[in-house]
């Protein structure tokens, strides 16, 4: 086993840190997974008017050397400028999306204000990108796409392709994408960990208890689910963009003058 890395502070302007990943689903197996963190800083001043068009860089800190697979008891952490994160959340990406109602780590006033501004972030737009993530990992585990998983079946764990016929951990993610997009366009808001029969269903299948046909069947009925939301007009069509805006500025001018 290699030597562990070490997880640096967090930076000065950190205003949320959450817990992300299967732990954070409530889709995981006991003992069986990493520690994923995803943190919010705001960037200074100077980041952000200075001559320096990049502002704070995206970081990823690791407790294992770079191209090293995590294992259970590892942490994986991200960190995004607070800017970059509204963009992404703005756009639907579900993997940040997830932030906004996940366990909190470490929290300032501004980082609850950012969480309770959720439902701003809600849309048809979201619909695409969740879908999108959906048939793209389904097509790699069908053997139609490539990307490492170019085999029916396929995907990164060998050992999981080997006990069960397919990548479990790899199909309940994908499963996951579909029940949780239909809850956060119903419910304008999304419950972590995921709560009810689908939460019950997709740990059976990380556990190999569903046959890749079922599951199959499934991930069907999810994204037919999708596609008929996508045209129904009793959902707002995209995030509620001055809300957003106001905060952000309101939140950087204030956090500007107390430093």
């Amino acid at each position: 086993m290699g030597v562990m890395l070490e997880i640096p502070p967090l930076p000065a302007r950190t205003i949320l840190l959450v817990e992300v990943g299967s732990t954070a689903h409530g889709t995981g197996l006991p003992g069986g997974e990493d520690h994923d963190e995803l943190g919010v800083v705001v960037e200074s001043i100077e980041e952000v008017l200075g001559l320096d068009d990049r502002g704070f860089q995206t970081v990823m800190q690791r407790t294992q050397p770079e191209g090293a697979r995590s294992g259970p008891g590892d942490t994986d952490r991200t960190l995004h400028s607070l800017r970059r994160f509204l963009r992404l959340a703005a756009g639907g990406n579900p993997s940040i999306l997830m932030t906004l109602w996940a366990p909190v780590l470490h929290g300032t006033r501004e980082g609850e204000e950012l969480q309770a501004l959720g439902e701003a972030f809600v849309g048809r737009h979201v619909i695409p990108r969740y879908r999108g993530y959906m048939q793209a990992q389904a097509m790699r585990l069908l053997g139609l796409r490539g990307g490492g998983h170019g085999r029916r079946g396929g995907g990164a764990r060998e050992e999981l392709v080997a006990a069960h016929g397919y990548d479990t951990k790899y199909a309940m993610h994908a499963a996951r994408l579909g029940f949780q997009c239909l809850e956060l366009l119903t419910t304008r808001h999304l419950n972590l960990p995921i709560q009810g029969e689908p939460a019950e269903w997709l740990r059976a299948v990380r556990r190999g208890d569903i046959a890749f046909e079922d599951w199959w069947r499934r991930c069907l009925q999810l994204d037919a689910a999708l596609e008929e939301m996508a045209a129904d007009e009793e959902f707002p069509t995209g995030p509620d963009i001055k809300a957003i805006t106001g905060w952000a500025t309101q939140t950087h001018l204030e956090i500007w003058r107390s430093t």
